[in-house]
C-alpha cells in the first residue's frame, strides 16, 4: 500500500514546463530513496553519483586539457561498467545505431589487412581512438537521458565558454592567450587567427561552432530577463571570437547551424536579418572581406585541393578497405610529393582512405540515424538543448568537409558527447520543455 501511495503521489506531479505529467517521475526510484534501497542499489546510487560527477569534470576540461580529459574519460568508462554490472543492465547495447558502430569497428579492423608493417600503429587507433569514441556515445546516450544532468553539462559547456571567449579576446589584444599561453598563428594573406586554449584556429572555430549553437539556442528561449542578458552577452562574445578565428569552414559551419535553428524555429525574419548582417560584415570589415575572397583567388586553397588530390589517390588505389586505420599521414607524402605532413582536411575522405568505403557508409548511416530520430524529437519536444545541440553538429559536420577534427582529441570528444546527448534526448518522446535551463 505504502508504495502504490508513493507512486500515485509522484505520477500527480506536475512537469515544471507545466505541459503534462513529467514521464520521468512516474515510478519511485529506490536510488534516489534511501529509505526504500537494498545493498545493491545503494551501490548503484554511488556509482552513478560517480559518474555523473566525473562526467561533468570531463565536460569542463574539454577546452583546457587534453590530459584531464583522458584521464577523466578512463574513469567514466571504468564507472559506467561496474554500475552496469552491479544492475545486470544490458539494454542499452540493443540498439540499431549501435549496430552501424559496430560494423564501423569491423570494417575498420580489416582495413588492418592493408596496414602492413604499421599495424601496430593501426591497432592502437582503433582501440585507443575510435573505440574509446564509440564507448563515450554509448555512455553518453545513457547517462544523459536525466534532464538533470543533461541541463547540468550545458550549463558548464556554456560556463567555461565564458572565460574561453575572454581568453580570445585577450589572445587577439595582447597576442597570447593565458590557458595555455598559445601565440596567435599567422595565415595566408596576411591574416592571424586566434586559436584560445586549442592548438589550431580552425580547431577553435568548430568548438565555438557548437557552443555558440547551444548558446543562442538558449538564448532564443530565455523568458527571465537575467538569462537573456547573460545569454546575449554570451553569444556576442563567442560570435565575436568566432569572427576572430578568420576559419571559413567555422564560418560556414556556423551558418548552416544558424540557418537550421531558424527553419526549425520558422524565424524567417530573424533569418533575414542574420543573411544582412552578415553582407553588412563583408563590406565594413575589410579584414573578414578579405579572408572571405581570398577563397576564390588563385592558390587560396591550393593545399587543401593538394591533399584532396592526395586522398583520392589513395581511395583508388584501395577503395574497399582502405590503406589502413591510421596510416593516412605516413603514406600521404608519397601522393602529393611534399614532406609536409598532415591530415586530408575532411573527415569523410580520411575515414574512406584508410578505413575503405564499408566504414565510412556505417559510420554515414551511423549518423544519419541519429539525427533523424533528432529532427523528429524536435518537431514534438520543443527541448532548447537538443536543438542546439542537433544545429551545433550539423554544423560541426559541415565544417568537416573542410577538415579533420573527428580526429583531434578535444574536439572529437565534444562530438561524441553531443551526438550522445542527441540519442538521449530523441529517447523521450513525449517530454516538453521549452524553457533554457
Amino acid at each position: 500500500m505504502k508504495d502504490k501511495w508513493l507512486n500515485t503521489f509522484a505520477a500527480s506531479k506536475p512537469h515544471p514546463s507545466g505541459c503534462g505529467k513529467d514521464t520521468r517521475r512516474l515510478s519511485i526510484n529506490p536510488e534516489r530513496n534511501p529509505g526504500l534501497q537494498t545493498g545493491e542499489s545503494r551501490r548503484v546510487d554511488f556509482f552513478s553519483r560517480a559518474l555523473e560527477y566525473t562526467l561533468y569534470a570531463l565536460v569542463f576540461f574539454i577546452p583546457i586539457s587534453k590530459g584531464l580529459i583522458e584521464v577523466f574519460f578512463t574513469i567514466v568508462i571504468t564507472l559506467f561498467t561496474i554500475k552496469k554490472i552491479i544492475k545486470k543492465d544490458y539494454k542499452f547495447l540493443f540498439n540499431r545505431t549501435h549496430l552501424f558502430l559496430a560494423l564501423f569497428f569491423v570494417f575498420s579492423g580489416l582495413s588492418l589487412i592493408n596496414s602492413g608493417i604499421y599495424f601496430d600503429r593501426g591497432v592502437k587507433a582503433l582501440i585507443s581512438k575510435w573505440l574509446e569514441y564509440f564507448l563515450l556515445f554509448i555512455i553518453a546516450a545513457d547517462t544523459l537521458k536525466v534532464y538533470r544532468i543533461r541541463r547540468n553539462c550545458l550549463l558548464i559547456l556554456l560556463g567555461i565558454s565564458f572565460f574561453i571567449g575572454i581568453d580570445a579576446f585577450f589572445q587577439h589584444f595582447f597576442g597570447w592567450e593565458f590557458f595555455r599561453q598559445r601565440n596567435m598563428i599567422e595565415i595566408a594573406g596576411g591574416f592571424s587567427g586566434v586559436t584560445g586554449p586549442f592548438t589550431h584556429y580552425n580547431n577553435f572555430g568548430a568548438y565555438l561552432v557548437l557552443i555558440l549553437s547551444l548558446a543562442f539556442s538558449q538564448l532564443v528561449h530565455a523568458e527571465k530577463k537575467i538569462k537573456k542578458i547573460f545569454f546575449s552577452v554570451l553569444v556576442v562574445l563567442l560570435a565575436a571570437s568566432l569572427l576572430m578565428t578568420f576559419s571559413r569552414g567555422a564560418w560556414l559551419g556556423m551558418g548552416v547551424a544558424f540557418v537550421l535553428m531558424m527553419l526549425f524555429l520558422r524565424r524567417f525574419k530573424i533569418l533575414l536579418v542574420f543573411v544582412c548582417i552578415i553582407l553588412l560584415i563583408l563590406l565594413l570589415l575589410p579584414g573578414i572581406r578579405e579572408r572571405f575572397l581570398f577563397t576564390f583567388q588563385k592558390g587560396g586553397d591550393a593545399t587543401r585541393f593538394m591533399l584532396w588530390r592526395g586522398a583520392w589517390a589513395m581511395i583508388k588505389e584501395r577503395p574497399f578497405l582502405g590503406k589502413g586505420l591510421g596510416t593516412f599521414m605516413i603514406y600521404m607524402p608519397k601522393y602529393t610529393h611534399q614532406e609536409t605532413i598532415q591530415y586530408a582536411h575532411n573527415s569523410f575522405l580520411q575515414i574512406w582512405a584508410e578505413a575503405g568505403i564499408f566504414s565510412l557508409l556505417s559510420f554515414l548511416i551511423f549518423l544519419t540515424l541519429v539525427l533523424l530520430k533528432a529532427i523528429r524529437s524536435i518537431k514534438s519536444n520543443r527541448d532548447s538543448i537538443l536543438l542546439g545541440a542537433f544545429c551545433g553538429v550539423c554544423g560541426f559536420l559541415a565544417h568537416g568537409f573542410f577538415d579533420s577534427h573527428l580526429y583531434s582529441l578535444q574536439l572529437a570528444v565534444l562530438f561524441w558527447l553531443m551526438l550522445g546527448l542527441l540519442s538521449a534526448s530523441s529517447s523521450q518522446p513525449g517530454l516538453k520543455i521549452n524553457k533554457a535551463p
